[in-house]
């Protein structure tokens, strides 16, 4: 009977009791490097990229996992937990850290959105387009913030997204990608134009975006050559 009656008490006192993570539970070590020797030093640069754009932008957390799936090039941000997922295989087709950052930084903001409640969910649902130039625009608030180069984003968009004839109709989530890479060039050039010089605009596919849209450029820096002078006349 007294038996019984401790296996109740103990019931109780654990139905009361916080829920945990197993993990919470385990030892600490404050020697990790069996850890990443286990799981690859991939898992932690991408928590350190995380990490560092998270705390340089004083953003809400929003932790990034490894998907091991080596087939599909993705990353996207799950808008229940929050949680940022990048793929190996995409991991695969970036070239440097700048270029890791700007994803996570892209799936970053999606995640800080949704941290605003379901109705902002719902409207990132019914105007998905919309959101994704706004997070590509964030990606590069936070880049630069947290010390890396804007440009490695832009590179990333020319590689990664599609053109299809039109992004008009709900079947297409995403804007076409010259829409999106003309954005992020003419944010950068307004508020970031130091990068416009940078090494990183060697690299072949931001020279091949300049080469694709030299007529959408032009006709931007016309129009704020133009404003520069209005406002330079109205001082």
């Amino acid at each position: 009977m007294k038996k019984i009656l401790a296996l109740g008490m103990a019931v109780l006192l654990c139905a009361n009791m916080p829920f945990a993570d197993v993990t919470f539970f385990m030892p600490l070590k404050e020697d990790m490097s069996d850890y990443w020797e286990k799981n690859g030093n991939v898992e932690q640069k991408i928590m350190e990229i995380t990490n560092k754009v998270i705390l340089a932008n004083g953003l809400k957390r929003a932790p990034a996992v490894i998907q091991r799936d080596f087939t599909i090039a993705n990353a996207y941000s799950d808008l229940s937990n929050k949680r940022v997922t990048i793929t190996k295989a995409l991991i695969k087709q970036l070239k440097n850290e700048d270029e890791v950052a700007f994803v996570l930084s892209h799936e970053l903001s999606h995640s800080q959105e949704a941290y605003d409640g379901f109705l902002k969910i719902m409207a990132m649902s019914a105007n998905s387009k919309g959101y994704e130039y706004k997070a590509d625009l964030h990606a590069v608030d936070y880049m630069v913030k947290a010390g890396y180069n804007p440009i490695a984003g832009m590179i990333v968009i020319n590689n990664t997204s599609d053109e299809p004839l039109s992004d008009w109709g709900f079947w297409n989530t995403h804007p076409k990608g010259s829409n999106r890479l003309i954005k992020m060039y003419e944010y950068i050039y307004v508020k970031y134009p130091q990068y416009l010089n940078s090494p990183m605009t060697k690299d072949v596919s931001y020279v091949n975006f300049l080469h694709q849209q030299d007529y959408d450029i032009k006709k931007f820096e016309q129009k704020q050559k133009k404003r520069q002078l209005k406002q330079g006349e109205g001082l």
